[in-house]
């Protein structure tokens, strides 16, 4: 009968097995795997597999992890691929991604591409050598057909940013916001704040283009001029280079800059303070992420709650490794954005 007490095991003792925690919490071996082993569990009660569970962290339980792979033919570990591992918007995503992963027993290895063609497909060639049971991944230039390869292998893929499932049954799915509508609404707060020469900075690939969508379908409707500057990356420097070409046009230079990310914006914010302007009495300047500088800069932004975009990638991932799990069509998760008011606009 376990008494909710765990009596201390000498030192020179073997580590603690499924079978000691089956003795301590009063319950079957095969109880204790299945729970441990995160299978499907509905005939086990609540309140026994949370004694399980405890008494596994009291006893300094490890699996071993070797016979645990042999055994299912599994890594047990997932892959995050990020095009910029510098820009602080993905370790929290990364973070989101660990938070869900660790309980179900899942490692995560980080994969960084640089935001090259070259890097994603090296990406998919190393997951296609078995060393992780899934992926999430932010993908700038692959498309469906490159991603298939991959999920043939039954290894889902959870897409970052990718707003539309790819139809059939093979296991990828898509976790986003819905960029185009969070840069129109973004687009149209800097309208409603009188702004009438507004312009956007972004990079050659990834999510840019569906906000430079936002942008100008909101700046069209308004019958406004548009003015698109793109670099070939995301970062501060990009964002120092495009608002220093924006400011040599002088008079006729734009009253509000829009980042398509807070790297962007925040190089902007740089190169307008270099040049003697007031930020937002001269120019105002807009983000995308808020990242953690975006509050300390008081740089009005897009928040996309990157902790939960990878806590939800992973919950999905974790559901299409369980029995039946890869049969399933793919589908898309869309989370909800929100636009952080601050003093930069």
């Amino acid at each position: 009968m376990y008494d909710g007490l765990v009596r201390e095991r000498p030192r020179s003792s073997p580590r603690p097995t499924q079978k000691d925690i089956a003795a301590a919490a009063g319950v079957s071996q095969a109880t204790v795997s299945m729970v441990l082993n995160k299978a499907e569990t509905p005939s086990v009660p609540d309140a026994t597999r949370d004694r399980i569970l405890k008494l596994a962290g009291d006893l300094g339980y490890q699996p071993n992890q070797p016979a645990r792979t042999l055994r299912s033919a599994r890594t047990m570990t997932l892959a995050c691929i990020v095009p910029d591992i510098t820009n602080p918007f993905y370790p929290g995503l990364v973070r989101g991604l660990q938070a869900t992963a660790a309980p179900a027993g899942y490692d995560v290895l980080i994969y960084d591409t640089d935001g090259e063609p070259e890097g994603e497909r090296r990406a998919l060639n190393w997951l296609q050598q078995g060393r992780a049971d899934g992926v999430v991944g932010t993908f700038f230039h692959l498309r469906a057909a490159d991603l298939a390869a991959v999920a043939r292998k039954q290894i889902p893929i959870v897409r970052l940013g990718g707003e539309r499932s790819i139809r059939g049954t093979l296991p990828i799915d898509s976790v986003f916001i819905d960029n185009t509508a969070a840069a129109a609404e973004m687009t149209r707060l800097l309208i409603r704040k009188g702004h009438r020469r507004i312009a956007m900075i972004m990079g050659e690939f990834g999510p840019g283009r569906r906000r430079a969508l936002g942008y100008e379908t909101v700046m069209h409707e308004a019958g406004l001029a548009t003015e698109v500057v793109t670099d070939s990356t995301y970062s501060e420097e990009a964002g120092t280079r495009a608002m220093r070409s924006l400011l040599a046009r002088g008079r006729d230079r734009p009253t509000a800059v829009f980042g398509a990310n807070d790297m962007l914006a925040i190089g902007a914010m740089q190169a307008a303070r270099e040049a003697g302007l007031s930020i937002p009495n001269d120019v105002a300047i807009v983000g995308f992420d808020d990242i953690a500088t975006a509050k300390l800069l008081g740089l009005t932004t897009v928040r996309q709650p990157e902790f939960e975009l990878g806590s939800l990638a992973a919950q999905t991932l974790i559901e299409r490794l369980r029995p039946g799990g890869l049969e399933l069509p793919g589908k898309s998760l869309e989370i909800a954005f929100e636009i952080v008011e601050r003093s930069s606009a």
